[in-house]
């Protein structure tokens, strides 16, 4: 048998294998991603050096544009696999301002000769399965033992609190055979031709999908997993590079591939590899006469490579990619386009991509279909979402049975219909347990539902499946927040920053999470840099606004309102840019600007008009105020992006008119019931506080005093909780503690506006005056 070396080095109880990217420990195998075994590799191999953070960057990461923190991250990820104490260092120290050194001391260092894989026997059936004969019995005891242990594996992440295993590990399942598709080579670099990278291997996923038989990465974990293993979607991923990422998952095969023009043709080559010994097992070559033939042509190409694989995806679908989705390449590529827009989260671009390829074809049913995703689930206008979601069920034969499903829960999204998108989510995961926005979905559903342990739970069990899933780590962050587990929610959103350092959507996260725990300069931070990524992305610019209206910078708070209107892609978000503007004016005691903004909201729609109803109030107007109420409950919808929201607002604003009233009793139960709800930090106004301030108003200050403790435990800087409880102090003699809290609330609001009324008071308090 032939032999190569590899360089293996080894230091204390721990063996570097840098052909095999192996990590060894104790002797247990330890598993970093990609990039992160590739610092650390890097790190050793200039041992002898101070290296800057630049120069690791420029090396590992070579083109990809990546920021500190991605580098900070996998050093700590090292860390944490080496059992290095960053204060007291054994093998990687800090050099201050600059960088990194490996200090270890190796034991020795070698080259040793490995065994090549043996080549298979080509006459043998390959991927065969051993359990494809085997009684059923054994089926389920595997069924019930891969339970078992996805159980114990979810346990241990749930209370490790960290990152689980990197890399995405297919389910093993007796009989299934796991396959990834590579996006494929623009040969001929022609750029009207390029969506086709990404939109063959998605034909081919979407066909090989139709069969029990195949268990096949979808479009968005191959993005993914591509993403982790340091490879832009661009990248040309040739044998080697293909078989080296889908070695670090459980995939059995992959298929490569390529495309050409040649005049008028269209060439395509393509490759299937088993993955464990490398070997070529099939290969096709197809010329098509034009371009337009490609979607018959990849149906006939996906009927031979199942073949290969042991699966006749023929007799279980009954129809090629034509049949189920279209028979137009054009309207395909549109489709493609748009998919990429809506996974980028850039929804107005998606629909208009999506609508072209409903207009070439009317009978495009996914393209419908994720036209209402776009507006009922992550978008906020159901109504506009929910026709494109019935023209799909229209279409029905022309779904698979996971799109039927999905569309389902969409829909039932669409109207509202909550459980029943969680009783279709539930079976999404059941069944197709690689589908990470169906645990997505199903976790923020479950929240809106007042179940948020379960929420994580769903996180947890998705992140076994996929344990560096961008959007499970975004949402288990959120929810970690929302229920005031800082530092497992910051953790959380900062290995999504990690795993996608240029997204601007994972700074905002993180940024919310700051924010929500108190640490506001590390917020701003956060959101400023995800600007910086997409001076557009208004969702970090309302965050923003509303991070500096909670820090008393009331002025800023209003210009970055002003421009969250501007750049804000639909009525409803322009509403709530005026909305938050009249909020501001009502805080700083201006009803008559306050009334300007809340003007410009009732032109929009006036059930909107939320601060129109609070005026009203403030000003005395009994019959106007009433009127308002009753427009307000009448019209009040506590739905979000995708579920329901938390009923904190409904039950805050039925405590405030009834306080307004006079109905104390009826006001507490409220109150006390709102923050007994979650939190929407993404708001302008938690409302944290509001049963404070009411004990506060109702002079029960034994009760105040106790609530602002319990908020301050939460976030030591809530937005008024120091000032207010000063009071409350200052209202029962307590003058000592009352400075105390004055000089922490004066702290906190250092750099707010000079003119807000609470920050004068602190200040003649604190100098004697007041």
């Amino acid at each position: 048998m032939d032999s190569y070396e590899r360089q293996i080095y080894c230091f204390d109880d721990v063996e570097i294998d840098v052909e095999r990217g192996n990590l060894r420990r104790n002797g247990k195998d330890l598993r970093l991603r990609s990039k992160t075994f590739q610092v650390l590799a890097y790190l050793i191999e200039h041992r002898s050096s101070d290296l800057s953070k630049d120069q690791i960057i420029k090396d590992v990461w070579k083109d990809t544009a990546v920021v500190d923190d991605v580098l900070v991250q996998s050093v700590t990820d090292i860390r944490r696999a080496l059992g290095d104490d960053p204060h007291q260092p054994r093998f990687i120290r800090t050099i201050p301002k600059h960088g990194y050194r490996f200090i270890g001391s190796l034991n020795d260092e070698k080259n040793e000769a490995a065994p090549l894989l043996p080549v298979p026997d080509h006459r043998q059936a390959r991927f065969a399965s051993p359990f494809v004969n085997r009684p059923v019995l054994l089926v389920s005891l595997l069924s019930i033992a891969m339970f078992l242990v996805v159980s114990v594996v979810g346990f241990q992440i749930l209370n490790r609190g960290g990152s689980p295993v990197s890399g995405i590990d297919l389910p093993y399942a007796p009989g299934k055979i796991s396959l990834a598709v590579m996006f494929f080579e623009n040969q001929s670099k022609d750029a009207e031709l390029d969506w086709l990278r990404e939109g063959l291997a998605d034909m081919l996923i979407t066909n090989l999908s139709g069969t029990e038989r195949l268990s096949v990465l979808s479009r968005g974990q191959l993005g993914s997993l591509l993403d982790r293993t340091g490879h832009d979607s661009t990248d040309k991923i040739d044998v080697e590079d293909a078989l080296s990422i889908t070695r670090q998952t459980n995939t059995a095969a992959v298929i490569t591939g390529s495309f050409a023009r040649l005049g008028d043709k269209v060439r395509l080559d393509i490759q299937l590899h088993d993955t464990k010994s490398g070997e070529l097992t099939a290969a096709e070559t197809l010329t098509v006469e034009k371009v337009d033939d490609i979607l018959t042509q990849i149906d006939t190409v996906s009927l031979k490579l199942a073949s290969h694989l042991g699966a006749d995806i023929s007799n279980e679908r009954g129809a090629g990619l034509a049949a189920v989705m279209t028979d137009n390449l054009e309207a395909y590529r549109y489709y493609s386009l748009g998919l990429e827009k809506a996974d980028a989260l850039h929804n107005q671009d998606a629909i208009r991509l999506l609508e072209k390829a409903t207009a070439i074809d009317p009978e495009f049913a996914m393209a419908h279909a994720r036209i209402g995703y776009a507006y009922a689930v992550t978008g906020n206008e159901p109504e506009k979402g929910k026709p494109h979601l019935e023209k799909a069920f229209h279409l029905s034969a022309r779904l698979t049975e996971k799109d039927r499903l999905n569309i389902a829960a969409w829909y039932a999204i669409a109207n509202a219909d909550y459980q029943n998108a969680i009783d279709q989510f539930r079976q999404i995961v059941a069944k197709y347990p690689l589908e990470t926005e169906a645990y997505y979905r199903l976790a923020r559903l479950l929240l809106g539902d007042g179940k948020p342990e379960e929420a994580v739970n769903v996180l947890r069990r998705g992140l076994v499946a996929d344990p560096d899933a961008k959007t499970l780590y975004n949402g288990l962050g959120g929810i970690l927040s929302f229920m005031g587990r800082h530092q497992e929610a910051i953790a959380a959103h900062q290995h999504y920053v990690a795993l996608a350092p240029n997204e601007p959507n994972a700074y905002d996260s993180l940024g919310m999470t700051y924010q929500w725990s108190g640490d506001y300069a590390s917020a701003i931070a956060n959101y400023e840099r995800a600007l910086e990524l997409n001076p557009d992305f208004e969702v970090a610019v309302i965050h923003l606004a509303n991070t500096h209206f909670q820090i008393g910078q009331y002025q800023k708070a209003i210009d970055l309102y002003r421009r969250y209107i501007d750049k804000a892609p639909s009525t409803a978000e322009i509403a709530r840019g005026y909305d938050s503007i009249a909020a501001v004016h009502l805080k700083k005691g201006d009803i008559g600007e306050a009334e300007k903004a809340a003007r410009e909201v009732y032109k929009i729609k006036k059930e909107w008009a939320l601060a129109l109803h609070i005026i009203a109030v403030e000003k005395g107007d009994r019959a106007k105020a009433n009127k308002s109420e009753e427009v307000f409950f009448a019209n009040y919808r506590p739905h979000g992006r995708g579920g329901p929201n938390s009923r904190r607002l409904e039950l805050y604003y039925r405590g405030y008119f009834a306080l307004k009233k006079g109905r104390a009793d009826e006001a507490l139960n409220n109150f006390q019931e709102a923050v007994r709800n979650l939190p929407q930090p993404w708001d302008i106004d938690t409302y944290e506080d509001c049963l404070a301030n009411a004990y506060l108003e109702l002079g029960m200050y034994d009760q105040a005093i106790a609530e602002y403790d319990r908020i301050l435990s939460v976030n030591p800087s809530y937005p008024l909780a120091a000032f207010h409880i000063a009071q409350v102090y200052k209202k029962t003699g307590q003058n000592g503690k009352a400075a105390e809290s004055y000089r922490r609330f004066l702290e906190n609001w250092k750099d707010a506006d000079a003119d807000i009324p609470e920050v004068i008071l602190a200040g003649k308090f604190i100098s004697g005056s007041g």
